[in-house]
């Protein structure tokens, strides 16, 4: 089972029927990473944790211009000097998109990555 995965279905299902709410739940430290940079970037407005004593509850407002988005499987490993290679691949244009990566330093986008000259493994993309 792909929390992130999962999670990403769903806002992105939520967003083509026209709703601006949706639930995630089971919740993983990931999936609150993936969401935080969603929230950064302005796909999203808000989210609010809610614990039920059950892995959690992750309640989304505000649902955004997201086009589509979605995870990558496998996380690819990718080097600090081929970031154009990943991103021609999963997003439309150089500016019109991230990919979401997990690094050393934590989990960025792949232009926070490119900045600090770190690679790492791919999770998912949104634009």
């Amino acid at each position: 089972m792909d929390v992130v995965a999962d999670g990403l279905n769903v806002i992105k299902t939520h967003k083509k029927v026209g709703k601006h709410e949706c639930k995630l739940k089971p919740v993983s430290k990931l999936l609150l990473n993936v969401v935080q940079i969603l929230k950064d970037k302005g796909y999203i407005q808000s989210y609010e944790l809610v614990e039920n004593g059950r892995g959690g509850e992750l309640i989304i407002s505000g649902i955004g211009s997201i086009n589509d988005c979605g995870a990558i499987k496998p996380r690819f490993s990718v080097r600090a000097n081929d970031w154009v290679k990943w991103e021609e691949r999963y997003i439309l244009s150089k500016e019109f998109g991230h990919l979401i990566v997990s690094t050393s330093q934590g989990v960025m986008t792949n232009i926070e990555a490119r900045e600090k000259g770190i690679g790492g493994r791919l999770i998912g993309y949104i634009y």
